[in-house]
C-alpha cells in the first residue's frame, strides 16, 4: 500500500493474495511498484522501501520514465550491482561509510559496531 505521510491516509491499496495474485506476467516486486506508483507519477515524491522491493534496475526504471519519483531503500548486500569494494566489510573499520555515485544514484555502505 502507499501512504501519505502528511495525512496518514492510505492511497491506492492493492491486495497481495499470495500465489493467487494476478501480476500480468510480471514478477511481484516490479508489478507492485508499478501499480502503486501510477497514481503519484510526476509528483516529485519519494518512496521508501525495504530490500524486497528495492533494486538498482528498478531505481533506473523509475528515473528513466521521468516519473519525478525518488527512492530510498536498503539493498541485499550480495546483489551483483553493488561494487565489491562496498561488500567487503571485514577489513573496514567500524562506523566507516563508503559511497558510490552514478549519475542520479547514490549507494552507501556503512559498517556498524557489533
Amino acid at each position: 500500500m502507499t501512504c501519505d505521510v502528511g495525512t496518514n491516509y492510505m492511497v491506492n491499496p492493492i491486495l497481495y493474495l499470495g500465489s493467487n495474485t494476478q501480476t500480468k506476467g510480471i514478477s511481484l516486486a516490479p508489478y507492485f511498484i508499478d501499480e502503486l506508483t501510477g497514481s503519484i507519477e510526476g509528483t516529485k515524491r519519494n518512496i521508501t522501501k525495504d530490500n524486497w522491493f528495492t533494486s538498482i534496475p528498478l531505481a533506473e526504471e523509475l528515473l528513466m520514465k521521468l516519473m519525478n519519483i525518488t527512492i530510498v531503500g536498503s539493498l541485499k548486500k550480495n546483489i551483483r550491482e553493488i561494487p565489491p569494494e562496498l561488500q567487503q566489510l571485514l577489513s573496514r573499520s567500524v562506523k566507516i561509510s563508503m559511497y558510490c555515485f552514478d549519475q542520479a544514484k547514490t549507494l552507501l555502505s556503512y559498517k556498524t559496531a557489533k
